[in-house]
């Protein structure tokens, strides 16, 4: 099948050879030869090419035969410099894939919207206090976090809840849910460890997402116990089974029915959710438990565990739904406050784009990774636009003479664009590749507690359209210029170039990509010197001293509580298991605590005695577990296994908490915390228990009874992994069906605790490397084009007298002079971007390391 524009010029052919045909017929009549009536009948009708290009150019397909005309022409000029273009390819295909997965991260972590719809209506309900309310107790939910001298909070009491929800009803769709729990999820006789979310009956109609197979939850009182799982969860461990909708899985040894399966586009509450499986809250695995503590305390006005999001009717304004849940909220505070500071007040805070857990805590460092690749990719087209400059340099006499020929400007600046285009379409295809590669290098270093399924570069139709956007951008950045400029030859002092002065360079022709170098240069001094900063940061966290020793120590999870262990039964399953543990060869020493040391995270309460108070991190642990953890004792003891089973109000103090205090002499002293006294036997060293990151007061005090869940701390004499086998041995003589959770040495521990940290190092590394590698290849480019250009120059000179070395030490000092006034021009720029990372938060406030800079201009 012929191409239509070949068609037509057939057909033009044919009708110009039917003109002069019929001439030359005439002429035949006229007495002449069938040769000379055809001469004259050319002759007579004109240039025939010079028709046949007017009629090309009004043509339909004229544009289509143009481009590709242009893209053939571009292809050969390419493989006329191979070493250039594949330069130009790889540059881009590093800036455009860079940007690429830089972009999917950020659209995951910053912009993605809820797969719920009109997600614009959905609410997070919060609340703000500038001082603690007295005797509330709270869970931890991990959204909560400081305004200013606010403390914003997002857990509210069951009272509270049903009291929004029954008093908002019609303007106002309101929802509970809790903090995703690890749990034991057993199908088929395979057991695997994964979060359940509880939730309210209303949750998904809230929502409004329906399920992919059967239904979502029952809001009928009295429902049996069932659970939603995810897409995700279907696929992995149910098998992908439409039938598998019906079947029971046993959830912490409770049998729940599989109601339904999620779409595979809801993704949870918030960026990464790791959440599985949803479980109404009154069926959740915590709330079945005759004697955990929800169940006894979730009636508690004091007790406040429940996270609250909202959907706005439509026509009801935020600050309408505002005042109708606050009257609710107000209406259940029983707690008579101290002051109005002790007061809490509600905050509705969007929850279009889900929970702003992520967004808090990454948003910050994506946003300033996301304007570091963009740097990154000005600098590739910056060296794109300089080779292709220095190329159209060297075609100045090809593109005179087509001038000459009648060739317009327009028509040059589309062929030296279509160039462009070929070059950025080869580097946007080859982005692809480093786009994905990008996203599977970042699963390495961003925070382990997320689902990165959902957070990386994945192949779709989304990525091609991003990486087609970033391409066509790249073009008008690096070849409009070039293209512009590489069209307005005058012929004739083109033409007589080529006769023999090409030797001399104009200094205005080469000054604007000097002035690309320059940019360059003073680009990548920013970039290296932001990678340098970070780097040496994060390599300073990791020196800190714990407090602690780190090496030897394995640390994992047991929750016999969740598998139906309580009361006496399980108080002697931890006597056993420290018993089992210490027998394990390898192990020097076995502590339990309830709350996980490098976590983050932990309890906290206001310590008085003789009138002075202190914030304190609170840390429940058993008696074997200060030595376990090889937190040196500077006063006193630690506690005994009486006092621990016993349930005695001892307590071992920081050093910080004692200075904080004004305890001069700690031993003996009675210090409180609302309703709890507590006697203090001992003062240790200080530690940072939760990150390396953070210095805070500590209060260790012992393990109660009745903890459903554990941490088990082991010190070890050989390599903590060699005892790992031996250890989950102990564990299963113990209970076969009791898996161990999240087993980690501390090394790893606190390298979770560091992902952030550990994200944005990498990443400010990687874009340090890549600015500096084509900042390298920008200025090498530049130098061999003008110095190629320069070779009559230079032999001249050579003829005159000058040696080698001279001429050498010229070239070499201009490439010098461009490097250093590029420095210059960067450090400032480096040095106010170190400020602004003092500002976020991102590396600690003082007098900037300017060894960094002397680094960097290095």
């Amino acid at each position: 099948m012929r191409l239509p524009w070949r068609r037509e010029n057939a057909e033009l052919e044919r009708e110009l050879a039917y003109h002069i045909e019929t001439l030359a017929d005439g002429f035949e009549r006229e007495g002449m030869t069938r040769a000379e009536a055809l001469r004259r009948a050319r002759r007579e009708f004109g240039g025939v090419e010079q028709y046949k290009e007017e009629c090309r150019e009004e043509s339909r397909w004229a544009v289509v035969v143009h481009g590709l005309q242009d893209l053939r022409f571009g292809w050969r000029m390419m493989a006329k410099s191979p070493a250039v273009s594949v330069a130009a390819v790889l540059s881009l295909a590093l800036g455009i894939g860079a940007t690429t997965a830089m972009y999917s991260l950020a659209e995951a972590v910053l912009w993605r919207s809820l797969a719920a719809p009109k997600p614009e209506q959905l609410m997070e309900v919060t609340w703000e206090v500038r001082e603690w309310p007295k005797g509330l107790y709270r869970s931890t939910s991990g959204g909560n976090y400081r305004d200013g001298g606010l403390m914003v909070q997002d857990f509210f009491s069951q009272s509270a809840f049903e009291a929004m929800r029954r008093q908002a009803a019609g303007k106002v769709e309101v929802a509970g849910h809790n903090y995703p729990q690890a749990v034991s999820a057993s199908y088929r006789g395979s057991v695997t460890v994964t979060r359940l979310r509880g939730v309210s009956e209303n949750f998904f109609r809230m929502l409004g997402v329906q399920a992919r197979l059967g239904r979502v939850l029952s809001e009928e009182p009295g429902a049996p116990p069932e659970v939603v799982v995810t897409h995700g969860f279907w696929e992995k461990t149910l098998g992908g089974r439409e039938s598998a909708v019906g079947d029971t899985v046993r959830v912490n040894s409770f049998a729940y029915r599989i109601a339904g399966v999620l779409p595979p586009d809801f993704f949870g509450l918030l960026p990464g959710d790791e959440t599985a499986m949803y479980a109404t809250l009154r069926n959740s695995p915590a709330m079945l438990m005759s004697d955990s503590f929800l169940r006894t305390r979730s009636q508690d006005p004091l007790t406040w565990f429940l996270q609250v999001m909202a959907r706005r009717a439509e026509g009801v304004t935020t600050e309408e739904a505002k005042a109708v849940l606050s009257a609710a909220f107000a209406s259940t505070w029983l707690q008579r406050p101290e002051s109005t500071e002790r007061t809490p007040r509600l905050r509705l805070i969007d929850a279009a784009t889900g929970l702003g857990n992520v967004r808090r805590d990454l948003g910050d460092p994506v946003k300033i990774l996301l304007a570091l690749v963009l740097l990154v990719l000005l600098l590739a087209c910056a060296n794109i636009a300089n080779l292709l400059m220095a190329r159209s340099a060297e075609r100045g006499k090809e593109v005179a003479l087509r001038v000459s020929l009648g060739c317009s400007r327009g028509r040059l600046m589309r062929q030296f664009l279509t160039e462009s285009l070929l070059l950025a379409a080869l580097g946007g295809a080859l982005s692809i590749a480093v786009a994905l590669g990008i996203g599977a290098l970042m699963t390495q270093v961003l925070p382990a507690n997320m689902d990165l399924g959902a957070m990386t570069v994945q192949w779709s139709g989304e990525l091609l359209v991003v990486t087609a956007v970033v391409t066509l951008v790249t073009v008008v950045l690096f070849g409009l210029y070039p293209a512009w400029r590489s069209s307005r030859v005058d012929a004739a002092p083109a033409l007589k170039e080529g006769t023999g002065s090409e030797g001399t360079v104009s200094r205005r022709r080469w000054r604007p990509a000097k002035a690309l170098v320059l940019a360059q240069v003073a680009v990548s001094v920013l970039l290296v010197m932001g990678a340098i900063l970070y780097t040496g940061y994060l390599t300073e966290i990791l020196r800190r001293d714990a407090g602690f020793d780190r090496a030897n120590r394995l640390l994992l999870d047991v929750r016999p509580g969740e598998v139906g262990y309580s009361d006496e039964r399980l108080d002697r399953f931890y006597a056993d298991l420290e018993d089992r543990l210490r027998a394990v060869p390898g192990v020097a020493a076995v502590g339990l605590s309830r709350t996980r040391p490098m976590q983050g995270g932990g309890y906290h309460t206001t310590i008085e005695t003789s009138g002075k108070r202190s914030n304190t991190a609170v840390h429940h642990a058993s008696a074997g577990f200060p030595a376990a953890l090889g937190v040196p004792l500077l006063a006193g003891r630690t506690f005994t296994v009486e006092e621990v089973r016993g349930g005695r109000k001892v307590a071992i103090l920081s050093e910080q908490l004692a200075r904080e205090l004004g305890l001069v002499s700690p031993l003996g002293a009675r210090i409180r915390s609302d309703d709890q006294e507590w006697e203090v036997v001992g003062v240790a060293r200080n530690a940072k228990y939760s990150r390396l990151t953070r210095d805070q007061p500590l209060l260790y005090v012992p393990l109660p009874t009745g903890i459903k869940r554990v941490t088990v701390l082991l010190r070890t004499t050989a390599p903590p992994l060699a005892v790992l086998s031996a250890a989950r041995e102990a564990v299963t003589s113990l209970d076969p069906n009791l898996p161990l959770v999240d087993v980690f040495t501390m090394e790893q521990q606190i390298a979770r605790t560091l992902q952030r940290e550990r994200m944005f190092a990498w990443m400010c590394g990687s874009f340090g490397v890549l600015a500096l590698v084509l900042c390298v290849v920008g200025l090498y480019g530049l130098m061999a084009h003008t110095t190629a250009r320069r070779r009559p120059e230079i032999g001249i000179r050579m003829a005159l007298g000058a040696s080698s070395q001279g001429v050498l030490r010229q070239v070499v000092w201009e490439g010098m002079r461009l490097a250093v006034v590029g420095m210059a021009m960067g450090a400032p720029l480096a040095v106010y971007a170190a400020q602004v990372a003092q500002q976020q938060k991102l590396i600690p406030e003082g007098p900037i390391p300017y060894w960094t800079l002397a680094a960097a201009v290095g």
